[in-house]
């Protein structure tokens, strides 16, 4: 609650100028922190790929595209291929959040075939009628977020701030 000092009918409030910088201090905190959770979040997706944390979720490769894959000297793993994919993982700004995605227009190349990164990444994570489900960036989320407090530790940490 607000202090108020009244003399003569005129009210005097000390602490407004202190509320207001601590209220715009924590909005500045805020907004960093909401980018230092994006980071974390394609940091996680991007870390269980390439150690395939999730690979016993995922459907294994038929063994038919799994040959295809070492014949063209290819990596082995799931999700990973040739690599493009995971070098567009990235933190945007769109509108007033902050995304943790990839780099939607970028174009996936491989033998003459090309394809938008956005598409891509929907397809893995959601599948099609032809290639299963390989969710990794709602993991991540869930991942983030069930662990949001430590966290916030870690970037209050980092910023040389204790809560």
């Amino acid at each position: 609650m607000p202090v108020k000092i009244q003399v003569r009918g005129r009210n005097y409030q000390p602490a407004k100028r202190i509320r207001q910088k601590l209220k715009r201090e924590g909005e500045k905190l805020g907004r960093g922190f909401d980018k230092y959770v994006a980071r974390k979040i394609v940091e996680t997706a991007k870390t269980a790929i390439l150690e395939q944390r999730w690979a016993n979720k995922w459907q294994p490769f038929s063994p038919k595209y799994l040959e295809w894959k070492k014949k063209k000297g290819l990596d082995t793993r799931t999700l990973i291929a040739t690599g493009q994919y995971l070098d567009t993982f990235k933190v945007y700004r769109s509108g007033n959040f902050y995304v943790a995605g990839v780099d939607k227009e970028r174009i996936h190349y491989f033998e003459g075939r090309t394809v938008k990164m956005g598409d891509l990444a929907k397809w893995l994570e959601f599948g099609t009628r032809r290639m299963p489900p390989r969710p990794h960036w709602r993991p991540a989320f869930d991942y983030v977020s069930k662990n949001i407090r430590y966290f916030w530790n870690r970037f209050l940490k980092e910023k040389g701030r204790k809560w």
